[in-house]
């Protein structure tokens, strides 16, 4: 590898590489990182590459050297497929490829938490390294100095967090001394969760794990008139929960999963709205918060837009994807300031 990009590559991520609170990231980002189509993450003693094809020649030399620099006992690959959603576990899982195939279950550590992974569970090994950050920040109950939950203003001590595959959000909540409520349609990924909360000791007895719809289950919140200080929304680009419902798609149904957030969210409470579909840039999704908001004559205290994570550079060649806007909301009679 050229000298200078492995020079750009490092620098990008040296605070990680040299901190002990993590040692789970991306270390190769496709064309921003100089290898176009090609991403190489660290799950602790492994690797994961990821491509549309084989692996070229380049691309196998730079995954043994980061092994070699990083320790590790092995490197995994994993066919990038569009259509992983009609495909099974054992086609969509990824496959040993250089070193010595690991355990059934890993563990990570980041933000000096502990994650299990596993890489014959399908598609996905169980977290989702970009959104570290964001996990931080509900960690910490703060985004920057200037938007943070006060814990004592709002009621009820509770934090939705919708979609939540494992529950790494659920987790940095616990953590923080809250109560996470974890919706999801799969029990496998729930009870995964439950095992997420003992790796870090917390009881998950102590917290709510919920199996169903998300919005079946906010129209029943709103109902019973459950509020919570704060929720997370991260859905997937496309999520369906059974042969009678209509397929969400993340683009279109937007407005809907937010104003249903805005039902059952406590004056002062945190909304984090995230979305990771290509193709949706941030302005537009920045619109569509914005006239949700207005929609429902909601002027928030405080909006903030975070970007991706330093190991997941944008570029020209690969534009922001995960677009993360923190809302902190207070009801009012009127929206004319975001006008």
């Amino acid at each position: 590898m050229d000298s200078l990009l492995k020079d750009r590559i490092i620098k990008r991520r040296l605070r990680l590489l040299q901190s002990k609170s993590h040692n789970a990231y991306r270390l190769i980002h496709g064309a921003g990182d100089g290898f176009k189509g090609f991403y190489l993450d660290r799950f602790g003693e492994y690797l994961l590459a990821s491509k549309g094809g084989s692996p070229s020649d380049p691309e196998k030399k730079l995954t043994l050297e980061w092994m070699s620099q990083l320790g590790c006992r092995g490197a995994y690959f994993k066919q990038l497929n569009r259509q992983v959603r009609k495909e099974n576990i054992t086609t969509t899982s990824p496959r040993i490829w250089l070193g010595d195939q690991g355990p059934s279950e890993t563990r990570i550590v980041e933000n000096d938490l502990h994650y299990q992974i596993r890489f014959d569970e399908g598609y996905s090994v169980g977290i989702f390294l970009d959104q570290r950050e964001n996990r931080k920040r509900w960690l910490q109950l703060r985004v920057g100095d200037q938007l943070k939950l006060e814990t004592q203003t709002p009621s009820s001590g509770e934090i939705l967090n919708t979609f939540s595959y494992t529950c790494p959000f659920s987790v940095c909540v616990a953590k923080a001394g809250l109560r996470a409520v974890s919706l999801d349609l799969s029990r496998k990924y729930l009870e995964w969760g439950r095992e997420n909360f003992q790796l870090n000791e917390l009881d998950p007895d102590e917290h709510d794990f919920i199996y169903g719809d998300v919005f079946d289950w906010m129209r029943r919140f709103r109902k019973r008139g459950r509020k919570f200080s704060g929720i997370i929304l991260d859905p997937p680009t496309f999520s369906k929960a059974s042969k009678n419902k209509k397929m969400f798609q993340a683009e279109k149904d937007y407005p809907e999963l937010l104003k249903s957030a805005l039902d059952i969210i406590e004056p002062g409470g945190l909304i984090l709205a995230c979305n990771n579909t290509a193709g949706w840039s941030p302005r537009s999704f920045e619109s569509v918060i914005l006239q949700t908001l207005r929609k429902n004559n909601i002027n928030p205290n405080g909006i903030q837009f975070c970007p991706q994570p330093a190991d997941f550079p944008v570029t020209m060649q690969t534009p922001q994807y995960l677009k993360s806007v923190w809302i902190k909301i207070d009801r009012m009679n009127s929206s004319s300031d975001l006008r």
